[in-house]
């Protein structure tokens, strides 16, 4: 059995540091979803993500040179100094290094900022409403064949 105790973010190596660097507002982006009277900057968003994460994937790692990464790896520490830092392409990551790793501490998560207005409910609009994300819960009483599922992954079947 798996436990799911890790904070994962991904990071979009091409474009962190653009979107680091840009002082655009998350309504300023129709592809965010956010709300017109959203106020936070994008910038903002990516610090909260990075910040609170346990282990950061830094996905399109080859789209970048030496130097964008060096700068971008930097970035990140500087944001989350105990955060293991994974760079990869496709998203591919061993599942050792997302599950059962015991990485995340309540504690500590509620004492990271903005923590706790979202564990109180202050001034919290869930992610559903402000950006459009959707998810789904799968129950069985029987579990997924590995080899198909895996089949079923490889072959790319589920877009996402």
């Amino acid at each position: 059995v798996a436990r799911l105790d890790t904070l994962v973010t991904v990071v979009d190596a091409l474009n962190f540091l653009l979107d680091w660097k840009d002082a655009d507002f998350a309504r300023d982006r129709a592809e965010l979803g956010a709300s017109p009277t959203d106020d936070r900057r994008i910038v903002d968003l990516l610090t909260d993500q990075v910040e609170c994460a346990n282990v950061i994937v830094v996905n399109k790692a080859s789209s970048v040179d030496e130097s964008q990464m060096r700068t971008l790896r930097a970035v990140l520490t500087k944001l989350n100094p105990t955060a293991k830092q994974i760079c990869t392409d496709y998203g591919k990551v061993e599942l050792s290094e997302i599950l059962n790793t015991k990485l995340f501490d309540m504690e500590k998560a509620a004492q990271m900022p903005g923590w706790f207005r979202e564990l109180s409910g202050i001034g919290h609009t869930p992610e559903t409403e402000e950006y459009g994300i959707s998810s789904f819960v799968y129950r069985a009483t029987r579990p997924f064949h590995p080899h198909r599922l895996q089949r079923l992954l490889e072959q790319g079947a589920l877009k996402g």
